[in-house]
């Protein structure tokens, strides 16, 4: 494998906004920016990001139902050639039978599916011939090594893990992956915590898990910062807005949020932003909990966005109030636009980014939290150079180095 003509597949199952994808993207990008090439093999093209995936690529992606047409249209617009391939049931029916005699502990609906996608990789992998697959996210990952199974391990995988995996996964998908990630030639874990996760819940030999923290495009973000912002609370002279921006999960734990900044508005004149996609029944009850706290007026919320940066740059400050995390992408791209964060100290990730910043307060502990924000809110933070120079020790650059030298040690 020579750097310099490198082929990598990547391995998602969607493109639905999370974080896991846009990095995985961001990688790509940064891929092609130096000459190699990159394709995304992915079942069903449908998804939130439009801009995301980026000009050069090629998707390959299944003939089925379900293709956002919007989407198409966008990564058609981007540059990116996008190839149709027909998945043969029969195709499937042998993978199952070839596949069956593992024992992957997964309900027999997941277990298809994962069989369909692996299917569909093993085709890419005889057509395209990539020189490495990259997979992310629980189904990709455990697709990646089926498919590696059904090719007699043709092409090296690398499955890369991004959040706690004994929080996250549900106990199916945990006792999959325990049968499945042991396969895969490296294992890459976005924190030094996630790593240990690794090793710990998975039975992952040491040797065969790597850390490489997620990267950023800092010229990128602070471009897209620049664009203009509506929402009248982020207009100048407005009192500060506590932005949180996430997906609707337990591990995001919105509700201790809520309280804190109620226990917070109390000191302090802000406004709480949460940007995400979340359902009506969810907004509702953070409503609830904060008309009880007497700050329903001061909550607001910001539908999904593929460029959440321009109101990352112009809020008081970000707030995570996560239970766990891998490597949280946001703290990242705040820094990176010069705003303070306030982080609960949750496993894994905020301690390596922000550890030796002031206290990370306890997870769950919203006294703790509103403490925190009444202290930053009121000028207790780095400067936007120190917070901007620590971004940059998390640069898409680096990143990019790291997964390079990794392609280059498998193929030795």
């Amino acid at each position: 494998m020579s750097s310099d003509k490198l082929h990598v597949g990547f391995l998602l199952t969607g493109v639905n906004g999370g974080g896991a994808e846009r990095n995985i993207l961001r990688l790509a990008a940064a891929l092609i920016a130096r000459g190699h090439r990159a394709d995304l093999v992915i079942p069903r093209l449908a998804g939130d990001y439009r801009a995301a995936i980026p000009g050069g690529m090629r998707v390959w992606r299944a003939r089925m139902p379900g293709t956002g047409r919007k989407l198409l249209r966008a990564v058609q617009r981007s540059g990116a050639d996008v190839e149709a391939m027909t998945v043969n049931p029969f195709g499937v029916a042998r993978s199952w039978l070839m596949l069956g005699r593992k024992d992957f502990h997964l309900p027999v609906r997941r277990r298809l599916r994962v069989y369909a996608y692996a299917t569909m990789i093993a085709k890419y992998v005889r057509e395209a011939r990539p020189q490495v697959l990259v997979s992310a996210l629980p189904g990709a990952d455990a697709a990646a090594v089926c498919a590696a199974e059904l090719t007699d391990r043709a092409v090296p995988v690398v499955v890369s893990v991004r959040t706690n995996v004994a929080a996250e996964y549900a106990p199916e998908w945990l006792e999959a992956a325990r049968t499945l990630y042991p396969l895969a030639d490296a294992v890459v874990a976005v924190s030094r915590g996630a790593a240990e996760s690794v090793r710990r819940s998975l039975g992952v030999d040491a040797e065969r898990v790597r850390t490489i923290y997620n990267g950023v495009p800092a010229g990128s973000i602070r471009r897209l910062a620049q664009e203009e912002v509506t929402h009248l609370w982020f207009a100048t002279g407005e009192p500060p807005v506590v932005l949180s921006v996430g997906r609707e999960a337990p591990a995001k734990d919105y509700p201790t949020l809520v309280e804190a900044f109620g226990l917070a508005r109390r000191e302090v004149d802000a406004r709480l932003v949460i940007l995400g996609r979340l359902s009506a029944p969810y907004r509702a009850r953070l409503r609830s909990l904060a008309r009880g706290l007497g700050v329903e007026g001061d909550l607001g919320f910001v539908d999904f966005d593929e460029n959440p940066y321009r109101y990352m740059r112009r809020a008081g400050l970000l707030a995570l109030s996560s239970r766990w995390e891998g490597l949280p992408g946001v703290i990242l791209e705040a820094l990176t636009c010069g705003t303070p964060v306030v982080s609960t100290d949750a496993p894994y990730g905020p301690r390596e980014i922000l550890g030796g910043w002031g206290d990370l307060p306890p997870v769950g502990d919203a006294p703790a939290l509103a403490r925190a924000l009444v202290a930053t809110l009121r000028g207790e933070r780095p400067t936007e150079e120190t917070l901007r120079a620590r971004a940059a020790d998390f640069s898409v650059e680096k990143a990019a180095d790291a997964y390079l030298a990794l392609f280059e040690e498998l193929a030795r």
